[in-house]
């Protein structure tokens, strides 16, 4: 067709509005078409899915109900948070935080608590993480608890131990047991508890059971060098055996109303009173005899002469002496003034009642200590080691009325220190350890 003919054709198509069937006429142009391109063809990018997963708690070190230690909680996280601290890691006593040191790592994925004190022995814990910790996206974590509990083990070194039950107050004994460990051993516990001024640990099993050992929280018993010694016990009239009974020991031993002797306790090495001066008869043991005799000599030199009322007393002796008193006075009397078997200084064999040379008992005195003989020994009797053991206005501590006549042998340096510290015989036994050690 004629270039002309075509235009007119193809201007004709387009002004015959919606008649496009009219226009598949229109021949191709003679150009060839370009092949289509091969190249996928672009799509919108897709928007990242939101993080709607909250963390959570991967591992628990301690687990549920495991053993805490000194090194203290570790948790492990899923993916890594954010706002762990003090608020939301807690380890909690009874519903009180206990303060502690709250650490993350620098990938943010492991938490670690450390107590900032000793936690004590057999008790048990709340381990709480709370919705404060979160995940970059801000999701919380659910409010995860387990519980943890201190060990119940209390280790022994070698060592000698002392176990107490106690009354009411540390000073109120009801029951004492020792024992000597020649290896390291340990034990379970029931709960440490602050005695007094004091830390025990209550054993739970083996020859302490549900007596109270001196130690540490952390389940460390201490041996009697190691261990405080405890307030000196309120007199009663019970039976508990006394510390240092070897007869090498005479000079240390606590007697009074609460320790005692054995029944067989009988020293070796009596030796007559007639041997230092006095009358005879009478028995007292052999490392005394020297002072003993110095006294008397000295005694007698400044006009006052002594004798012996009593000495020596066995422990079946001491039976028949106090079921005496008790005939003659009562029961309740006689605890007063004499003291119960096994609890007599008399049984050490370093003890006398002392009384004037030709008179009558000294308790039947209104006041021995008025005479020569007891006036000179109240005054001098410390500088050859022996020891008023009973004086005026101190029954409370001593558990016996006021005995004038009543001395005990401790030696020169014991009594030196006894009078410069002005208390009782029982008062600085005890201080020294004595009455445990």
């Amino acid at each position: 067709m004629p270039l002309v003919k075509r235009l007119r054709s193809v201007c004709t198509c387009l002004l015959l509005t919606g008649a496009i069937s009219a226009c598949d006429t229109i021949p191709s142009s003679p150009t060839p078409t370009a092949a289509p391109s091969t190249a996928p063809s672009s799509s919108p990018s897709a928007a990242p899915t939101p993080d709607a997963v909250a963390p959570a708690i991967a591992t628990q070190d301690p687990p549920p109900d495991g053993v805490l230690t000194a090194r203290g909680i570790r948790v492990t996280f899923t993916e890594p948070v954010r706002g762990v601290e003090s608020t939301s890691f807690q380890l909690l006593l009874e519903d009180a935080p206990v303060s502690s040191t709250v650490t993350l790592d620098s990938s943010g994925r492991v938490a670690t608590l450390v107590p900032d004190v000793t936690l004590p022995i057999a008790l048990s814990y709340t381990v709480t993480v709370n919705g404060l910790v979160h995940d970059l996206a801000g999701n919380r974590l659910p409010l995860t608890t387990w519980t943890v509990a201190t060990s119940d083990v209390v280790t022994f070194a070698a060592g000698t131990y002392t176990g107490w039950q106690f009354g009411a107050t540390q000073a109120d004994p009801k029951g004492l047991k020792r024992a000597t460990l020649s290896a390291s051993s340990s034990a379970t516990a029931s709960e440490y508890r602050v005695i007094g001024d004091d830390g025990y640990l209550r054993v739970a099993a083996g020859i302490w059971d549900d007596y109270w050992i001196h130690g540490s929280p952390d389940g460390v018993a201490q041996d009697d060098l190691i261990a405080p010694i405890p307030p000196l016990p309120t007199c009663d009239y019970i039976d508990l055996p006394a510390a240092r009974v070897g007869y090498g020991q005479w000079g240390t031993t606590v007697l009074d109303t609460i320790f005692q002797l054995p029944s067989g306790y009988a020293p070796g090495d009596l030796v007559d009173t007639s041997q230092a001066g006095l009358n005879g008869s009478y028995f007292v043991r052999g490392i005394a005899l020297q002072d003993l005799s110095a006294m008397v000599s000295a005694a007698r030199a400044d006009g006052a002469n002594l004798a012996v009322q009593s000495a020596y007393r066995s422990y079946r002796g001491q039976v028949f002496t106090f079921d005496g008193w008790v005939s003659q006075v009562g029961y309740a009397e006689a605890l007063q003034t004499s003291a119960r078997p096994g609890h007599s200084e008399h049984q050490l064999g370093t003890a006398i009642d002392f009384r004037t040379a030709g008179g009558v008992s000294p308790w039947q005195y209104a006041d021995w200590a008025t005479t020569n003989e007891g006036a000179w020994l109240a005054a001098n009797a410390w500088e050859f080691g022996w020891a008023m053991s009973y004086p005026r206005g101190t029954s409370a501590v001593s558990c016996y009325r006021y005995e004038p006549w009543h001395y005990r042998y401790l030696g020169r340096t014991a009594t030196a220190a006894l009078h410069d510290a002005g208390i009782t015989p029982r008062e600085w036994l005890w201080e020294q350890g004595y009455g445990v050690r």
